[in-house]
């Protein structure tokens, strides 16, 4: 009788060619096995090997991680799910660094350009999206709890990073929260933050009013907390929502 003892198994990857095994194949299990095959020119060969990457603690754990650069949108989706539950710091560093890559490129450029209008518009678009919204669609307050918080967070890190923390969510909420807790009226809380963040005109040789979009400082040199604004779509009565889904995702 034929020993079985070469012969592939189902999780075992072919060397020297596809479909019939030629003579001069080498069949590989094991963790051997599954890096030949992340080198396989086959995507989907890549793909179904990372999940049996992972049965080979930390060695495999790199393996899954360096597929987040891989030519294939396929096995790089493929290695974010599988890592997204893993705990350890490098490891989620890889998949935040992965996830602001895929999703924000966009954001991070034009702030990098200090492009604030187009950030701010870019901004509006990302929270839409976060949320399952198109532009055309109302965005009330309560959908701001719909923004995943690892969205929220990339988007207040790039504001911050590149304004010098002058502008960014959390930025607006620490102005906006000490307002909260000491005053008891509402519109007043709104006026004040208002005026702070540059919101609103403080001529006073006309009524105090909120500004137009088109009256909006996309500059450095615009109050802290003045960016970013988002628009009508958005605008003051969103900020307070902000702050209490900050405050739920943790970021400060």
């Amino acid at each position: 009788m034929t020993s079985s003892f070469n012969q592939p198994q189902n999780h075992d990857a072919v060397l020297g060619g596809q479909g019939a095994i030629p003579a001069s194949s080498v069949v590989l299990g094991g963790f051997e096995g599954v890096k030949q095959r992340l080198a396989s020119p086959v995507s989907e060969h890549r793909r179904k090997a990372l999940s049996e990457s992972l049965k080979y603690g930390q060695k495999g754990l790199f393996l899954v991680v360096r597929a987040l650069n891989d030519p294939s949108i396929e096995v790089q989706q493929e290695a974010y799910q599988l890592l997204q539950d893993k705990p350890e710091p490098r490891v989620q560093q890889a998949v935040q660094q992965f996830y602001q890559q895929s999703h924000y490129t966009r954001l991070e450029s034009v702030l990098a350009q200090g492009q604030w209008q187009e950030a701010d518009q870019e901004t509006k678009l990302a929270l839409f999206k976060a949320c399952g919204l198109t532009l055309t669609d109302q965005f009330p307050s309560y959908r701001i709890d719909d923004i995943p918080c690892e969205d929220l967070k990339i988007i207040d890190q790039l504001w911050r990073k590149h304004s010098g923390d002058r502008f960014g969510f959390s930025v607006q909420a620490s102005i906006w929260q000490p307002l909260q807790n000491l005053l008891w009226d509402k519109t007043e809380v709104w006026s004040r933050f208002g005026g702070r963040v540059g919101w609103r005109t403080t001529s006073f040789l006309v009524d105090r009013r909120w500004k137009r979009y088109d009256e909006i400082t996309f500059s450095l040199s615009a109050p802290v907390g003045h960016l970013p604004f988002l628009g009508d779509k958005f605008g003051i009565f969103t900020m307070e929502a902000i702050a209490n889904r900050l405050s739920v995702c943790q970021i400060d």
